[in-house]
């Protein structure tokens, strides 16, 4: 059997970790019940709600989940207007990711290049080194 509680709850230390050396200020919510896992001080007030998921590296891409599916809910449950980005960890390559909710597709998952599209096409492509999070570069 797998354990998805526990692989969520170490993608979410990594983004965390990723996100805390990249010098971001981030706030944990006290209750597990709600449809983020962190969010973002932007300094000015604001804050930015970040769902955690676990990326899988298939055919060149990171893949990762963007809305709930279980028995209840088999057509899923989008997160858009509930999150402002999706924090995602890859154990496949040991990336982090900090995802736009804008810039991810309306389907039930989404998907960010690793590899040069073979045909090179590079319009409406989300590489995933566009979203990368990387040590001392705060959004």
């Amino acid at each position: 059997m797998k354990d998805t509680t526990g692989r969520g709850e170490l993608s979410e230390l990594e983004i965390l970790m990723a996100l805390t050396r990249a010098g971001y200020k981030i706030l944990r919510p006290l209750s597990a019940r709600l449809r983020y896992d962190l969010a973002i001080d932007n300094g000015d007030g604001t804050v930015a709600r970040v769902q955690c998921k676990t990326g899988i590296m298939k055919d060149g891409f990171i893949e990762f989940r963007t809305c709930i599916r279980d028995a209840r809910r088999p057509g899923g449950v989008p997160y858009h207007g509930q999150i402002e980005a999706f924090g995602v960890f890859c154990p496949g390559n040991g990336g982090a990711y900090l995802v736009p909710i804008r810039a991810v597709a309306t389907t039930s998952t989404s998907r960010l290049r690793l590899t040069p599209a073979r045909n090179g096409q590079s319009r409406s492509v989300r590489h995933a080194g566009e979203f990368e999070i990387r040590s001392g570069e705060p959004g």
